[in-house]
């Protein structure tokens, strides 16, 4: 692959080659990209995908790097670092770039008194990946206050509503293409920040008991899953009642306070995760009779049989 026609300079685009993903992830896991791309404005994110079509080299696309989990070989082709950072208020609604914190948009929204975002509270990610898999807590969804969302098709830049997107629990269809997220805008309402302050403080507490310091997570492996009746399960429950908190492996093992998260505790192998989730799977098949869905994204490669 030849970056060659890229004429942007560093404020816009950086590229690194044999580049370790870890660094890039929650997870701190990952093996050696064979070309890295930061990419700070829509100009530099188009040319590099452009360059990738032309070269036919296949792409794999970063926000925050919650939510992945990339194999110890690494990834044969080019990782694109999401870094369109621009956040701004306008009246009731917030314009945030696909590389922006989402725990950025909510600290805009709790300064303006726009009340809405409160479930994003803590979060991880940016606001990109928040879109792809439409993240959310506490009932919430971020696809609930999406408005409008840009995205690069291709090489094109388009504008796309909500309805567009196919928003469902953990989903949007942006999971089954190569559309990249540029940029969204949300849609809030005036609110009373004490009570915003009381909500938000509420859900931090709550996430909070599911963190130790020093232990790097990609976030809640698996979905909950939904019964036949509608009905949505915690996948957490499932997992802790079928003793899933006991589970390790090397440097990985299942949170103690939460049994729905996979840690790294240090030193952890791809391999060592997914052997863990796949014992989790196991488990839970086992007791209750429910195959659970990952809601992490798995990145091996070469890609191997029997991987979650």
């Amino acid at each position: 692959m030849s970056f060659d026609t890229l004429t942007l300079d560093r404020q816009e685009l950086v590229l690194k080659r044999a580049e370790p993903i870890a660094p890039y992830t929650t997870f701190g896991i990952g093996g050696p990209a064979d070309f890295l791309v930061e990419a700070y404005t829509e100009r530099a994110l188009q040319q590099v995908v452009r360059e990738a079509m032309k070269s036919r080299i296949r792409w794999l696309l970063i926000g925050g790097g919650s939510n992945l989990l990339v194999g110890d070989t690494g990834f044969r082709g080019l990782v694109i670092v999401n870094r369109i950072e621009h956040l701004r208020v306008n009246g009731t609604r917030i314009v945030a770039g696909a590389g922006a914190d989402l725990g950025e948009v909510v600290e805009a929204a709790r300064e303006n008194s726009l009340s809405g975002i409160e479930f994003a509270i803590d979060i991880p990610g940016t606001v990109g990946g928040a879109i792809r898999g439409n993240a959310g807590a506490f009932g919430r969804s971020v696809g609930d206050i999406s408005v409008r969302v840009r995205l690069l098709e291709g090489t094109e830049l388009v504008d796309r509503t909500p309805a567009e997107l196919g928003f469902a629990y953990r989903h949007s269809l942006l999971k089954q293409n190569d559309h990249i997220v540029v940029e969204a805008e949300f849609q809030l309402q005036h609110g009373d920040r004490a009570e915003m302050d009381r909500i938000m403080g509420q859900h931090a507490a709550q996430r909070a008991r599911r963190k130790e310091k020093g232990l790097h997570t990609a976030g809640c492996f698996f979905k909950n899953p939904i019964l036949a009746d509608g009905q949505k399960v915690a996948a957490g429950q499932l997992l802790e009642a079928a003793g899933a908190k006991e589970i390790r492996d090397g440097g990985a093992g299942v949170h103690a306070y939460h049994a729905n998260y996979i840690v790294n505790r240090g030193g952890a192998s791809a391999d060592e995760v997914l052997r863990v989730a796949r014992e989790m799977k196991r488990r839970v098949q086992e007791s209750a009779g429910i195959t659970l869905e990952e809601e992490v994204m798995v990145v091996m490669d070469p890609p191997r049989e029997g991987s979650v």
